[in-house]
């Protein structure tokens, strides 16, 4: 068998990955880990457990959109760090990361079959979304796959699209739709649980101080950027269980100086010394697009009428 240039990062909660059994994974790139695949997902974990095979992911970094056109702006969903602490909580034992770049773009869906999903990373049984595609051009079909591997004991099964309590069918471009416009409420139900954002608090300009509504500020370069506007938030310090309500503001703050773009986070009732910690944000509604304000003073008063808001509606809907 001709050996092919493959990058392979293994994650896993085992030890010993190169020397596992032969594996029972879905396949995808799992940005936001949505409620389509937590379908995929569990699909693949009830037949592992059948045949007690470990159960795995197959994944690509950098996202194949990122390798096609590296200049757009940015998309992704969630980072690294939220996907494995999400596909872990569902239950994955191995997360087989694959390099996307031109040598696994230019192979054959016969080569992507035989040589990495069965040769390389020791895949017996293969899921996917029913629309899934592969290989050069994406000329290669889950039918195309099984048929395939007849010939090197790798068995396929497709999972039909999920589709939401509204009948769409979820999909992380379709979260990103509802994100941009605003509406967390149905990326919330496509996702199966509240966007979030994360990021190392950094320190500002300190200018929340001097109004009274110190913010935790995080930088936003290289995930989707929701709208921009006022968020009623939940907010946690990663590894803390604590859940502090707030409020967020996400864009480039017309009213002062811009520093690119931020998520800053004013937290209710919070005086902790955050700078350098992981600060996880979820958006729980969107109160108002970003504006521009005659000055400070104009600001101070929106940002209060924002926070009574907040606590308001954080409060009856019980987050």
């Amino acid at each position: 068998m001709r050996s092919i240039p493959l990058e392979v990062f293994y994650w896993s909660v085992r030890d010993g990955m190169r020397g596992a059994p032969p594996l029972c994974c879905a396949i995808g790139n799992f940005d936001g880990v949505h409620d389509g695949h937590y379908r995929l997902l569990a699909a693949t974990r009830s037949a592992a457990e059948v045949v007690g095979m470990p159960f795995g992911v197959v994944t690509f970094s950098p996202h194949p959109r990122i390798f096609f056109a590296p200049d757009a702006p940015p998309f992704l969903l969630t980072d690294n760090d939220i996907k494995y602490r999400k596909l872990e909580a569902l239950g994955v034992e191995y997360v087989l990361e694959v390099t996307f770049n031109e040598a696994l773009r230019q192979l054959s869906p016969e080569a992507f079959t035989r040589d990495v999903l069965s040769a390389s990373l020791n895949v017996g049984h293969l899921f996917a979304g029913s629309d899934f595609c592969f290989g050069k051009g994406r000329s290669g079909s889950l039918a195309d796959m099984a048929e395939i591997g007849k010939s090197c004991q790798l068995k396929v099964t497709a999972i039909p699209l999920h589709k939401d309590s509204e009948n769409q069918v979820v999909s992380s471009s379709q979260i990103r739709d509802a994100l941009r416009a605003g509406d967390v409420k149905t990326a919330a139900r496509m996702l199966g649980d509240d966007h979030i954002i994360s990021g190392v608090v950094e320190m500002g300009d300190q200018r929340g101080r001097v109004l009274s509504f110190p913010t935790a500020n995080i930088q936003m370069d290289n995930v989707l950027q929701p709208a921009f506007g006022v968020y009623a938030i939940t907010a946690s310090v990663r590894g803390d269980e604590t859940v502090y309500h707030g409020v967020c503001n996400i864009g480039r703050r017309p009213t002062v100086n811009d520093r690119g773009i931020l998520a800053e986070a004013h937290l209710f009732d919070f005086e902790q010394d955050i700078y350098g910690e992981m600060l996880d944000i979820r958006l729980k509604a969107f109160l108002r697009p970003e504006q521009k304000f005659d000055g400070l003073e104009a600001l101070t008063a929106q940002i209060a009428r924002d926070a009574t808001a907040a606590r308001r509606l954080l409060t009856t809907d019980n987050h």
